[in-house]
């Protein structure tokens, strides 16, 4: 009797091999490593070497379930977790970030699309600006398109972003807690956010309603509205792009959680963040198993440069956007580029950091409370919000 070694069940416990080893790497390099770059490694040699059929992935099913709702879920649940009141206590943070960003699409559009192509340029902006999902929704619209490479090369700026990312921050948060020690930089940012508690302007969800069948049904009908919101926009001139479904399942998880109707960490609270994280990067290596290997080689130039001309631009505007609001430009420069680290590596990186500073341990903790809650909220701003904000306008314009 023959056995089929390559089941939908043996590709699923590949899968899943592949990103826990990828997490052991992460965390036993303190994230300096990504452990998604990990698993599109192991990916890469397998489809390469003919090991692990091209259908391995589609096979098990899950990409399909990340693209007929768990992104949609995961949106809904990003915007139950965000802390309104901590981003505006440190709006500074926050539109430092932001600029940053526009300098990372400024450059796109003109300088990384003349040296490296639109498509390139304009297929790594989107990952550059933020995270996993951002990355996702390009690689997803070059697929449509008909461009694997183009989709494959927005999952390798997700996985390589890190390196230059972690080096940047480290490098000008070590450089502004140095500055603080020596007297030549004065904190002026508040050292924590009070948090009451109190996000909800209205209770119109009834405790009863709090078992996790109810949570997701209540995420999948914001979801729909979202959509629904997305549809009825479809053909306004401009209004398109800002009412991108993507985003639109952003904003309505924002508003819902804030009227009560969705619980916040909705997909936490509903036990099923993780499964819906590990449905979204089955699409990640999916999108390599077309490649060949003269595909990698053409995109070494291109990947490298948007990444390394990207980060020049988001560091710039980010100090441009410091010097008008009176943030020394050092912690702007680390402010900025978190953007293409996200989190636990923002943390990691401070927690690096502070640690081994030569100093006592109440100007250490001064200094930690001061710089960890601008690194975290710039992260979560970027990597967060508005990377899927800009991936749903940008998307449109490329193909």
């Amino acid at each position: 009797m023959s056995i089929t070694l390559w089941t939908p069940l043996f590709s699923f416990l590949v899968f899943v091999l592949f990103f826990a080893i990828g997490d052991w790497v992460s965390n036993l390099t303190k994230s300096k490593i990504s452990g998604m770059l990990i698993a599109m490694l192991l990916y890469l040699v397998g489809f390469q070497t003919g090991i692990i059929p091209a259908t391995s992935l589609n096979d098990t099913g899950i990409p399909t379930i990340a693209s007929n709702f768990a992104i949609m879920l995961l949106l809904v649940g990003m915007g139950t977790m965000i802390h309104l009141k901590e981003m505006i206590a440190q709006w500074k943070t926050v539109v430092v970030a932001l600029v940053a960003l526009v300098g990372l699409a400024l450059c796109s559009f003109t300088v990384s699309s003349w040296l490296f192509g639109r498509e390139w340029a304009l297929c790594a902006s989107a990952p550059i600006s933020g995270g996993i999902i951002a990355g996702q929704m390009t690689s997803e619209a070059a697929t449509a398109a008909g461009r694997p490479d183009l989709a494959g090369f927005a999952m390798l700026v997700i996985g390589c972003q890190g390196f230059v990312g972690i080096p940047i921050c480290n490098f000008f948060v070590r450089k502004y807690c140095h500055g603080v020690l020596a007297g030549k930089i004065t904190m002026k940012e508040p050292a924590e956010v009070k948090d009451t508690g109190k996000r909800k302007l209205l209770d119109i969800s009834p405790k009863w309603m709090s078992g996790d069948n109810t949570i997701f049904l209540k995420m999948a009908l914001v979801g729909w509205f979202g959509w629904l919101i997305s549809q009825v926009c479809s053909g306004v001139p401009v209004l398109s792009y800002i009412t991108n479904a993507n985003i639109m399942y952003l904003v309505v998880g924002i508003i819902f959680c804030v009227l009560g109707f969705l619980p916040e960490n909705a997909t936490v609270k509903s036990h099923a963040n993780g499964f819906l994280m590990l449905a979204v990067l089955s699409v990640i290596p999916g999108s390599l198993a077309s490649l060949s290997l003269s595909d990698l080689v053409k995109m070494i130039v291109p990947l490298v440069g948007t990444l390394l001309v990207g980060a020049v631009f988001i560091c710039l505007f980010g100090a441009i956007a410091g010097k008008v609001l009176g943030v020394h430009w050092t912690i702007a420069f680390a402010i900025a580029i978190c953007c293409t680290i996200g989190y636990p590596g923002t943390q990691i990186v401070v927690d690096e950091v502070v640690r081994s500073l030569d100093c006592d341990e109440e100007t250490r903790t001064r200094i930690y409370n001061n710089v960890l809650p601008q690194i975290i909220v710039s992260g979560f701003t970027s990597v967060t919000v508005a990377s899927v904000i800009f991936a749903g306008i940008v998307c449109p314009m490329i193909f």
